[in-house]
């Protein structure tokens, strides 16, 4: 009989304490750990790298402890690079979009397929990015704020409110059902709740499943002012059934 859900979570959740408890674990010492065969374990650290979780080295693995500590700037990076190419799929040619601070949100310049495009974002890490001949870029100007290379303040706020753009792609430290949409950042709070008041057709919330179910400090807007989360496979059923009940469409990338 397979493994229910509850006990292969539970079983990550084991692995990941062991690992917290020791400096470095090798596959078989896992297996004689947990009491499982070799085969489960590596699918488990299969998973749990994927969730960027832990880290895989030449035999053995270790906690990922920078995940820890830098939630925003860490994280899964094929699972938010994922996220970003589905959010890409909705920008049509000759649409102007809102990207804000989030490292997921401005992953998906990289997969846009549109000819002809505005993108308006106070995100300066935009620069360093490959360019389209066909694009208009437009920084918002303002206070640069780092380490994130985040433009905010009054300049920032009159040129979004100056724009009204067709689509917006925003991410969050957080998503809830009843406290919203939530970033740790009170200056940013006011920007990404002015890209979405100032878009006019589809408005896209981007974040992994770390992300679900959680409350930061300081609130952007309510979830139902979305029209789409994407988010992935390892966000709860339960609280994407809850946030499909709040009227968004909620997509799971694989």
């Amino acid at each position: 009989m397979k493994n229910s859900i509850a006990t292969i979570e539970q079983r990550h959740k084991n692995i990941l304490n062991i690992l917290e408890q020791h400096e470095r674990m090798t596959t078989q010492e896992l297996a004689n750990s947990l009491g499982v065969s070799i085969s489960t374990i590596r699918r488990d650290l299969n998973v749990l790298e994927e969730k960027n979780d832990i880290q895989r080295k030449y035999g053995y693995c270790i906690f990922n402890y920078d995940n820890q500590k830098n939630f925003d700037a860490s994280g899964p990076e094929l699972i938010k690079q994922s996220i970003a190419r589905i959010a890409s799929t909705y920008v049509s040619d000759y649409d102007t979009v809102f990207i804000n601070s989030s490292s997921t949100a401005l992953n998906t310049v990289n997969y846009l397929k549109a000819k002809h495009l505005t993108i308006v974002t106070n995100n300066l890490k935009i620069a360093h990015l490959p360019h389209n001949a066909n694009y208009n870029y437009i920084l918002t100007g303002g206070e640069l704020r780092f380490p994130k290379e985040v433009l905010v303040g009054d300049i920032a706020i009159d040129t979004i409110t100056s724009t009204n753009a067709d689509i917006c792609i925003i991410g969050c430290s957080g998503v809830d059902i009843v406290n919203g949409v939530t970033t740790k950042i009170l200056n940013e709070a006011k920007i990404n709740e002015l890209m979405i008041k100032q878009t006019v057709k589809y408005k896209i919330l981007v974040a992994d499943h770390r992300k679900v179910g959680l409350t930061s400090k300081f609130k952007i807007a309510d979830l139902s002012v979305f029209d789409c989360l994407i988010t992935d496979r390892y966000c709860p059923p339960k609280l994407i059934t809850q946030i499909e009940k709040a009227g968004l469409k909620v997509i799971k990338v694989q």
